[in-house]
Order: C-alpha cells, then sequence, then structure tokens
C-alpha cells in the first residue's frame, strides 16, 4: 500500500513501519523515564516536550473505558483475572455502580457497559453463592444498593432463579421478649426457599433464633450463618418463619436476629410481644430489585472478552502509529486499533505500525484481548501513540 504526502512524494506502509520501529524504541525510554520520574527541565517543568505523542504508564487508574480488566495499583498494570473456578455467579445490569465490590471474598468485574459480574473467589460453591447473596443483600447497605437503577439481576443457581430477596430483623433489650413472624404470600411454587441469619445473645440475654417454618429452629444462640452453607435448610413452600427474641430483666440482655430470605412472592410480617425494634426489607418492592432470572454461561455473557479504551483530544489527525505494551498468554489473543473520530470507527493495527484512521480530533486507543482459557492472566502495562506524522 502506497500513500501521497504533501508535496507529491511516495512513501511506502514499509517507511512508516520503519518509523514505528524507532517509535517502540522511544516509547520503552520515555515509559522508563515516568517509572522514576522525568528530570529534563527542556519546558521548565518535569514533563518532556514531546512532539504529538500521548502516552500512559498506568501509575493512575486512567483507562477511559475498561471491561474485563482489573487494575492493580501495586504493579501499575491491568490483568485478566482468574474465573477459571468461578461456577456460582450474579450479573447485573444497571446505568451504574458506585465503587467496585470487594468484600465477604467477592468482587465485580465490568463485562460491558451497564453489565457487571459478581463472583466470590473462596470455599466451595455452595460458599460462594452464600457470600454473593449477603453482599449483596445485607440490609439496606447491601451492594445491591451501589448500582443505580438496576435492570436485570441473573443468577447461574437454578434454585434462585424467580425469586427475590428479604430482610427479617428484631431486636430485644432490657426485659423485653417477643416474635417477628413472616407469613409467605406464595405457598404454591415456592420451592427451594432458602435463607440465611445472624443470631447475637447479649451476656444476660435468654436467646435469640431464626425459625423456618416457625418453631423449627435454623440457627439460635450466638451464630453467624450469613456466607455459609445453609443448603440443607432450603424448603418448599413454607408458610411461616419467624425472628424471635427473649431478653433478660438486667444487665447487657440485648437479643438480635437478622436473616436474608430468597423466595418466590411477598411476605407479611407481624410483630408480637414487646419487641425493642423490628423491621424488614423486601428488596423488589422497597428498592425496585429485580426478581431474578437466569444467567448464562460466562462465555455467552461475555467474561472471555476484556477491553481498555484510551481516549485524547487532539487538534487533528489521519495517521497514528500505537505502541502497547503487553503479556499476552499463548491460547489468548490480543487485537490493537485506533480510532481518530472518537469512536465511531476503529482501524486496526499491527502494534508499532502506521494507521491510517478516518480523520477526527479525539484519537483513541483500543485493546481487546480474547481468552479461551479463563484461568490465564493477560496484563497491559503501557501505552503509546505517536500521530499526524504528515
Amino acid at each position: 500500500m502506497v500513500g501521497v504526502i504533501p508535496g507529491g512524494d511516495i512513501f511506502a506502509d514499509e517507511v512508516m513501519n520503519a518509523i514505528g520501529s524507532n517509535f517502540n524504541d522511544t516509547a520503552q525510554m520515555i515509559f522508563n523515564a515516568d517509572y522514576i520520574g522525568f528530570d529534563s527541565r527542556l519546558t521548565n517543568s518535569t514533563t518532556p516536550n514531546l512532539k504529538n505523542v500521548k502516552y500512559s504508564t498506568f501509575t493512575t487508574d486512567d483507562a477511559d473505558v475498561n471491561f474485563g480488566f482489573f487494575y492493580e495499583a501495586a504493579s501499575d498494570l491491568y490483568a485478566t483475572p482468574d474465573l477459571s473456578g468461578v461456577t456460582e455467579y450474579v450479573i447485573i445490569e444497571a446505568t451504574s455502580l458506585s465503587s467496585p465490590i470487594n468484600t465477604n471474598d467477592c468482587k465485580s468485574i465490568e463485562l460491558s457497559a451497564g453489565k457487571w459480574l459478581i463472583y466470590c473467589t473462596t470455599g466451595t460453591d455452595a460458599v460462594h453463592r452464600a457470600q454473593i447473596i449477603k453482599t449483596l443483600f445485607n440490609g439496606a447497605s447491601g451492594k445491591i444498593n451501589s448500582f443505580t437503577s438496576v435492570t436485570s439481576v441473573k443468577t447461574s443457581h437454578a434454585n434462585d432463579v424467580g425469586k427475590q430477596a428479604h430482610n427479617g430483623y428484631a431486636h430485644t433489650s432490657t426485659n423485653t421478649n417477643g416474635t417477628y413472624t413472616g407469613t409467605f404470600v406464595n405457598t404454591a411454587t415456592n420451592t427451594n426457599c432458602s435463607s440465611w441469619s445472624n443470631c447475637t445473645v447479649g451476656p444476660y440475654g435468654d436467646f435469640a433464633t431464626w425459625e423456618i417454618p416457625s418453631g423449627t429452629v435454623r440457627n439460635g444462640g450466638n451464630t453467624d450463618e450469613l456466607g455459609i452453607d445453609t443448603t440443607g435448610d432450603e424448603l418448599d413452600n413454607p408458610a411461616t418463619c419467624q425472628c424471635e427474641e427473649d431478653g433478660n430483666v438486667s444487665g447487657d440482655n440485648n437479643s438480635s436476629t437478622f436473616a436474608i430470605i430468597l423466595c418466590v412472592g411477598d411476605i407479611t410480617w407481624v410483630n408480637a410481644g414487646t419487641l425493642s425494634s423490628y423491621s424488614n426489607i423486601d428488596f423488589y418492592t422497597d428498592y425496585s430489585i429485580p426478581i431474578m432470572t437466569a444467567a448464562d454461561t460466562l462465555t455467552n455473557e461475555g467474561a472471555y472478552t476484556s477491553t481498555l479504551i484510551f481516549k485524547d483530544t487532539i487538534v487533528s489527525t489521519d495517521n497514528a502509529i500505537p505502541v502497547i505494551n503487553s503479556t499476552i498468554d499463548a491460547t489468548s489473543s490480543q487485537v490493537i486499533s485506533v480510532s481518530a473520530d472518537g469512536g465511531s470507527n476503529y482501524t486496526d493495527v499491527n502494534n508499532a505500525e502506521i494507521a491510517r484512521p478516518t480523520a477526527g480530533t479525539a484519537l483513541w486507543r483500543k485493546i481487546v484481548i480474547t481468552r479461551t482459557d479463563l484461568s490465564k492472566e493477560d496484563i497491559v502495562t503501557e501505552q503509546a501513540v505517536k500521530y499526524e506524522f504528515y
């Protein structure tokens, strides 16, 4: 392929790619200098006076778009996560997430615009599921409420399809006691109803229990079963559930029960006795969280593809040479592309070779890595682009 530069001289891609090879070497020196700190005063500052060059060494999380990568601040890089053991997961589609989830051994990663994978990294599959549910639906501060405008909650666990999440809570203090009883509205198709609970009793308290159905104790005393395997407690079509509390007459007699319930339909709650406080949450009604549907495979949900985009505004260009430093496993593939018109058109290009994208004033670099093995870690460590050669 040939082109024409102003003045009528002819040049070939081979010539520009040779220039690209030189820029690749120059970019490595720029990256190294950026890591150790520029000491040049050529522009009366601590940054070099580079002509038509944009670059980043990822000393901050500066990707404008990040799908499927974790940013590792300690190493200044973007890496794909090991998802090889992930069989229990939730996919959430929403407008935004206030901050990434990293708690209870659970993490979130954005797979595509407005679509997040929530998964757990420690324990058995049953524990993975329990930790995800605990993380998302642990009261009003549950991480499901860190999302804005949730439109879909998809689960890989077949028993949770069609379910919605509820919380029940009851508390006693000095010389109070009582029950907080929930009645399931659906007692026909509420199969595999699941629950997890946390019961606490002060030194002078008598007891705190979680019962499902009412009268059948599933948890009692000072026991936190949130985030653990409670599959043995799953029931078909229970009629009721109950938090039961008893506080003593003196001393530290506080007792409380908190429960997370996944069921089909609503639960109506009634207080009886002299409980100090009680409350419930129906995430579907109170927070507009959709009923859970079935998630597809990780492949079909997009977990095998990871994308980084870096955006810069420039005066104008229709030619550029990108340099991307990355370490890609032999089982993975990488595609580098450049857009000069703000992502409307992309031109695929080999690393450190000339790209002639559609002319524009917004120079974007895109790196797409596709894995065939989710256990492999692919990393991107630096990026640069030189533009408007002619």
